[in-house]
């Protein structure tokens, strides 16, 4: 039940002069830094902090992305008067560059690494500025999976967790999980670890919204033309060994015994026409999560921040809603 009628623009990604405030705005507030993770991998952050906030949000990016994709979620999120955190994952924007075969390509040393880097942001920069008011994660994608595996791990950080998307389970043909980590595990016995992904290749600037994570053109454009303008930010497909560990991490959360250490309330999130995540992880997930809450759009594509504004506008209540329940 939507507490309260909140407007938001209609006409973002299409009314430049929209765009060009937002940017001002959040520009204003921003502070950037970088914090060493595992291994002193030079973790990239912004912060945008506002006065006499409600709580912060930390945000919890996916693949292949960058802050930059979240920039009209984050003015949003400040309107409504939350302070937010973003750190961009190692191997991720301008937190390195792990690929073996090309810069753009996305690898991982081990997916933990994911979560303790997440841990050591939380802990050197969030917790000192939050100033003990509610803290919120979000999660989106991989990111979701990384938000999951936390909570499993720490309790004690988070007020309340929104998980957009999940990654628990990755979209990889009819090809059975256990399967795939077996065909990984050959491969980088065999030294091809590091190849790309049947399929996946560095980054290219082609222009191609048909096969978009979102069903809105003017937020893919606007995208877009921020990752072509920026190559720190370009980032392609991802190494054998990234899918390899990715896999073995989401065993580990679906481990029965994992999501039952899970105390904080989860509102989860699952679009009908997503082609990068499975079902059948959030279907397993929830049903064992007493904590968590799913809402399903069957219209929308995977990053429901992104999408059409009839389902963008319903999102956005069903977060603010559920972060401002008691």
């Amino acid at each position: 039940m939507t507490m309260e009628k909140r407007e938001y623009f209609i006409n973002f990604g299409m009314d430049e002069d929209v765009v060009e405030m937002v940017k001002d705005k959040l520009d204003a507030i921003k502070v950037t830094g970088n914090i060493k993770g595992e291994l002193d991998n030079k973790m990239y952050y912004e912060i945008y902090k506002i006065n006499d906030d409600r709580g912060g949000i930390v945000i919890s990016h996916g693949f292949t992305e960058c802050i930059e994709k979240y920039k009209e979620f984050i003015y949003y999120l400040t309107r409504e008067g939350y302070s937010v955190y973003i750190m961009e994952h190692r191997g991720h924007g301008r937190s390195g560059e792990l690929g073996k075969l090309h810069k753009s390509q996305v690898n991982v040393e081990n997916f933990n690494y994911y979560v303790n880097d997440l841990k050591i942001f939380i802990d050197e920069v969030v917790v000192k500025r939050n100033e003990d008011k509610d803290l919120f994660l979000f999660g989106h994608s991989m990111g979701g999976a990384i938000s999951a595996m936390f909570i499993e791990k720490y309790n004690n950080y988070f007020k309340k967790a929104i998980l957009s998307s999940p990654m628990l389970k990755i979209a990889v043909g009819n090809v059975p999980s256990f399967l795939a980590i077996i065909l990984c595990k050959i491969l980088i016995i065999f030294g091809k670890g590091d190849k790309f992904i049947f399929g996946n290749m560095p980054y290219e600037s082609t222009y191609d919204f048909i096969l978009a994570s979102t069903s809105n053109e003017s937020r893919y454009n606007l995208y877009y033309r921020e990752v072509l303008s920026n190559e720190n930010l370009q980032r392609g497909g991802g190494s054998f060994k990234w899918l390899y560990e990715s896999l073995i991490g989401i065993k580990y959360i679906l481990k029965k015994e994992n999501i039952r250490k899970i105390k904080t309330p989860i509102l989860l999130f699952q679009a009908g026409k997503d082609e990068l995540v499975g079902e059948r992880g959030i279907k397993k997930f929830i049903k064992l999560c007493k904590s968590a809450n799913l809402i399903y759009y069957k219209n929308a594509k995977h990053d429901l921040y992104l999408e059409n504004n009839d389902i963008l506008e319903d999102y956005l209540d069903k977060i603010f809603d559920f972060m401002q329940e008691i």
